[in-house]
C-alpha cells in the first residue's frame, strides 16, 4: 500500500475514535445527571415521607441524611437513616438493595463506609492499629470472613473468639489469652472488641438465603440462628431454658447458643412464634453483647487499659446467582453498640454522625482492605534450591498490624474537636438481662 493511502487511513481512523469517545462522554455525562437527579428526587420522596422537615440535613439536598454533613443534621430516632451514595454509576440498583436492607435494619451501611468512619472515630480516642489489638467474635460461616478482612485492613491480625452463631464460649482465660497479645504503647494497652451476629439478604431481598461458590442449590445464614428459630418454635422457650454450665456435649456451642438465645426471649417477654430471623438474629446480638460485656467486666482492667466495644449485625446481600457478573454482591453492617473507654470514662459513639468519605475514597479503600500485601511483594522469599521460605517483613508487620509509622496520637491531651460530635448517650433497655449463665432464670424472675 502506498505510504500517502496508509497516513490517510491511520487519520481517518483516528479521527472516527475521537468522534467515538466524544459520543460516549456526551451519553456518560447525561447518564450520570440523570441518576443524580433521580436520587435527589428519591431523597425529598424520603424525606416528605417522614412527616416534618425539621430533621433535614441544613444542606439544599434535601435528605433527612446527608453524606458528610451529618454532624449538622438532627434527627430524631424514628427518621434516622443511613446515608446512601446517590452518585455511583450503579446507584439506581445498589441504591435500591440498601433500601431493602434498611427495611429489616434501618442504620445499616456499607462494610467499607461503616469501617472508614469507625476508624476515624477511634482514631479520634487514641486507637490505632499499632497501638490496639482488635478481638473479633463472628460466627464461624466462612462468609463472615470478609469483615474479618476489613477489620484486619486497620488493625492487623484479629485474635479470634468466635462461635457458632456468634455465641461466645472462649471465657475469660481464652479472653485474656488475647489481651496478653496488646501492643503497649506509653505503658498501656488497648483493645477492640468486634461482635457480629450474621445474616444473608441476598440481591433478590430474600431474607436468609446466599449463594456459596460450586455449591449448586440455596443455601443460608446464619444456618445456626435458623436452625435455633425453628428449634424454638417446634419445641417452645420454657424447654430450651436449661440449667446454667449444662450443655450437650455433641453439641457445645449450638446447645449452648440456643438456651441463651431462649433464656433472653423468655426474659424480654418475646412470643417466639411471631418472630422472623431478622427478630432472632437482633436478640442473638443484644445476648452475645450482653456476653462480651460480662467477660469484659471480668477480663479487662480499666485502670491500666483502654478499649473499645463495636457490636452489631453483619448482612450479606450477595448476587443470588454468583455466576451471573452482572449482578453486584455487597456487604453490610447494622451498628448496634459503638463505644469507648479511656482512662475508665466510657463515652458512647455514634457513627452516623461521623462525616462519610467520597464515592472515590472509598473505592480506594475497599481495594485496599481487599489486599493483604502489595500484589508485587511476594508473601514468601526464598531461593530455587531451597525448601526453606522466608516470610518477609513487610507481610508480617502488615498482617500483624506492627507498621511502623511516624504518626502517634496524643489524645489525652488534646483530641480534634470534631470528636465532641460524635458522642451521644445510650440507654440499656435491658441492663437487667441475664448474662451468659450467671444465674439460674428462676433465681431472677
Amino acid at each position: 500500500m502506498p505510504r500517502g493511502a496508509a497516513r490517510r487511513l491511520i487519520a481517518q481512523g483516528l479521527s472516527a475514535l475521537a468522534k467515538a469517545e466524544a459520543a460516549e462522554a456526551s451519553a456518560l455525562t447525561k447518564s450520570a445527571r440523570t441518576f443524580s437527579s433521580l436520587a435527589k428526587a428519591a431523597g425529598q420522596t424520603t424525606a416528605r415521607a417522614g412527616g416534618s422537615l425539621a430533621g433535614q440535613c441544613k444542606c439544599s439536598c434535601g435528605k433527612a441524611f446527608c453524606m458528610g454533613k451529618h454532624f449538622t443534621t438532627s434527627v430524631g430516632a424514628g427518621q434516622a437513616q443511613a446515608a446512601m451514595a446517590d452518585e455511583a454509576p450503579h446507584a439506581p440498583s445498589l441504591t435500591a438493595r440498601h433500601q431493602e436492607v434498611t427495611k429489616h435494619f434501618p442504620l445499616s451501611l456499607g462494610v467499607d463506609d461503616f469501617m472508614a468512619r469507625l476508624e476515624m472515630a477511634l482514631a479520634a480516642y487514641g486507637f490505632t492499629g499499632d497501638n490496639a489489638i482488635a478481638m473479633s467474635n463472628l460466627c464461624r460461616d466462612e462468609s463472615c470472613m470478609i469483615l474479618e478482612d476489613k477489620i484486619e485492613s486497620c488493625f492487623g491480625s484479629c485474635f479470634s473468639t468466635h462461635g457458632l452463631g456468634g455465641v461466645l464460649t472462649c471465657g475469660v482465660i481464652g479472653m485474656g489469652a488475647g489481651l496478653s497479645h496488646s501492643p503497649v504503647e506509653n505503658g498501656k494497652e488497648r483493645y477492640v472488641f468486634f461482635s457480629f451476629p450474621h445474616i444473608a439478604i441476598d440481591s433478590e431481598g430474600k431474607i436468609g438465603a446466599i449463594a456459596r461458590p460450586n455449591r449448586p442449590g440455596a443455601s443460608a445464614a446464619c444456618g445456626a440462628l435458623i436452625k435455633t428459630m425453628l428449634d424454638l418454635k417446634e419445641e417452645g422457650v420454657d424447654a430450651n431454658v436449661s440449667s446454667p454450665g449444662s450443655h450437650d456435649p455433641l453439641e457445645p456451642e449450638y446447645s449452648i447458643l440456643k438456651s441463651r438465645i431462649a433464656r433472653r426471649i423468655k426474659y424480654e417477654k418475646l412470643d417466639v412464634q411471631d418472630m422472623s430471623l431478622v427478630d432472632v438474629t437482633k436478640v442473638a446480638e443484644r445476648v452475645i453483647t450482653t456476653d462480651l460485656e460480662y467477660l469484659i467486666s471480668k477480663a479487662v482492667n480499666p485502670k491500666t487499659a483502654d478499649y473499645a466495644v463495636v457490636t452489631g449485625v453483619q448482612i450479606h446481600n450477595w448476587a443470588s446467582d454468583l455466576d451471573d457478573i452482572k449482578i453486584p454482591s455487597m456487604e453490610f453492617v447494622a451498628p448496634a453498640r459503638a463505644y469507648v473507654v479511656v482512662n475508665g470514662e466510657k463515652i458512647d459513639l455514634d457513627l452516623q454522625q461521623v462525616p462519610a468519605l467520597s464515592p472515590r475514597q472509598l473505592q480506594l479503600l475497599a481495594a485496599q482492605s481487599t489486599q493483604v500485601v502489595e500484589a508485587s511483594k511476594s508473601l514468601t522469599t526464598g531461593t530455587s534450591n531451597s525448601m526453606l521460605q522466608e516470610i518477609p517483613r513487610d507481610y508480617l508487620l502488615t498482617r500483624l498490624g506492627g507498621v511502623n509509622t511516624t504518626i502517634h496520637l496524643d489524645v489525652e491531651h488534646q483530641g480534634p474537636s470534631w470528636r465532641e460530635y460524635i458522642k451521644t448517650t445510650y440507654h440499656d433497655a435491658h441492663h437487667n438481662a441475664p448474662k451468659m449463665d450467671e444465674h439460674f432464670f428462676e433465681d431472677k424472675h
